[in-house]
């Protein structure tokens, strides 16, 4: 940089914008100081710049935007950055900038103009697994449409359809805006009275999900405090099938506090089937996420009833709560490699005090063959590298939708490499790829493993429809 502090007028501007367009973060102070300079020499067009500069500087530290001049894209849509709600109008038109409001409308104008090209292109979806359409709908249609498909209560509860590989989702609630949650996490667009999301998904007719209208307020930010619960569910017409379920299970559902002289004190979930005595020494699940555990023992306790899996155990050891202090202490205590200390403490817990408990308490088995570790997402991965670990353990690994790719090292000693059997959604890109790395890690070393691919995201439903046939090869009945 030269002499930016001498600029003035045109010449502060021609040369705010040049820093503005090199993209280094290291040349947006002086590229804001020569847009005030410019705006306050009174130069057409200077306080956008202004603004833009000062929203950009905000973005680099991590602050939201005060005016919503930048947009990024995501899913192939425009979405405003974080905007400050503090500020005025006012202020935005001062330095040439429109309201928020018209700045919104813009976004969902130039977004649904893309849906229109996109819808007017029969299977595209520009290299994602699903994108938006928009066929500009009308409302009645769309009234009469939801009443067919959901019957009279979907206005309370909303409505979801297929055209082909079109996806429609409609709500009625008297919100103000909404996102389809959890997969399909893009703003829905007002058609009168109702909120509407249209998307082409690949493979839509083996696709299964839950979902919910998620409420945004009026600035298009979550109006909601943690994920709600989807309350919605969705099965294209060749999805496998759902395994059965027992609501309320045959068995029981044990509730602990494990004292751990590593971790504190640490909540267990577990599940024990219908007669289970002590001194059965059946086999044992032990998995991590264990406040989930009840909807995977649903399936399990059907699956024992059904006579097509093994009497087992599953013991599920609750996640570390979120710490706004230290951050996501689950994915410390889970992934290898980020916080080696807190990592080593959880496996200390994890493979020698919790199944000290369950041998002890429920009178499951210690055998490495009888045992599998099961994990989710970062739970996957944990339980990949605990088996690494730890290979005299466990004779199975059940890894879904794992967090965390292999770096192309990791192996068992000879004869110890357990049963790993994975399992990925198409709709979650990055945690696809990494469970195909592992997939493609085992394969190359001739290792005897299992690699399911559902048309799903990330979210428990695959999950929990995956565990017991998964269970089933394990420990058949």
């Amino acid at each position: 940089m030269g002499d930016e502090g001498d600029l003035q007028g045109p010449a502060a501007l021609v040369e705010a914008e040049r820093l503005l367009g090199s993209g280094d973060p290291a040349d947006i102070d002086a590229a804001v100081a020569l847009a005030r300079q410019a705006h306050a020499d009174g130069v057409p067009g200077a306080g956008a710049v202004f603004a833009d500069c000062v929203d950009r500087s905000a973005l680099y530290s991590g602050r939201p935007q005060a005016f919503g001049t930048v947009t990024y894209e995501h899913q192939g849509e425009l979405h405003l950055a974080p905007v400050d709600p503090g500020v005025p109008d006012d202020l935005r038109l001062g330095f040439g900038v429109p309201p928020l409001a018209d700045l919104r409308a813009e976004v969902e104008e130039a977004n649904k103009e893309r849906a229109r090209a996109r819808t007017a292109q029969p299977g595209r979806t520009e290299g994602q697994p699903y994108a938006r359409v928009w066929r500009d709908p009308d409302a009645a249609t769309l009234r009469d449409r939801a009443e067919a498909e959901a019957g009279p209560g979907w206005r309370e509860h909303g409505a979801a359809w297929a055209d082909g590989d079109e996806l429609t989702f409609v709500c009625a609630r008297p919100l103000q805006g909404a996102i389809v949650g959890p997969l399909f996490e893009l703003p829905m667009w007002r058609v009168e009275d109702l909120l509407v999301l249209t998307v082409r998904v690949e493979r839509l007719d083996e696709l299964v999900l839950t979902y919910g209208f998620w409420p945004l307020d009026a600035n298009g930010a979550p109006a909601f405090a943690g994920r709600p619960d989807p309350d919605g569910r969705w099965r294209g017409s060749t999805a496998p099938p759902s395994p059965p379920t027992n609501d309320p299970v045959l068995g029981r559902l044990v509730e602990h506090t494990v004292d751990s002289a590593f971790i504190g004190s640490r909540r267990v979930l577990a599940y024990v089937p219908p007669g289970h005595t002590p001194d059965e020494e059946l086999p044992v699940v032990y998995a991590t996420d264990g406040q989930g555990l009840a909807a995977y023992a649903r399936r399990v306790d059907a699956a024992i009833a059904a006579g097509t899996l093994a009497r087992v155990v599953l013991v599920g050891a609750h996640a570390a709560a979120f710490d706004p202090v230290q951050g996501n202490l689950r994915a410390l205590e889970y992934l290898y490699g980020f916080d080696p200390r807190r990592f080593d403490a959880h496996q200390r817990f994890f493979v020698d005090e919790l199944s000290g408990w369950a041998e002890t308490e429920l009178g499951v088995s210690a055998r490495r063959e009888r045992r599998a570790i099961f994990g989710c997402s970062d739970g996957a991965g944990h339980a990949l590298f605990t088996s690494l670990l730890h290979p005299e353990r466990f004779a199975h690994v059940v890894a879904f939708s794992a967090g965390v790719p292999p770096n192309g090292n990791e192996g068992w000693p000879p004869g110890r490499a357990p049963l790993v059997q994975l399992c990925a959604g198409t709709l979650e890109p990055a945690f696809l790829l990494a469970t195909w790395s592992w997939h493609k890690h085992l394969e190359r070393a001739g290792l005897v493993h299992r690699f399911v691919e559902r048309v799903a995201g990330h979210e428990p439903l695959p999950w929990v429809e995956e565990l017991p046939a998964a269970l089933a090869r394990a420990f058949p009945a």
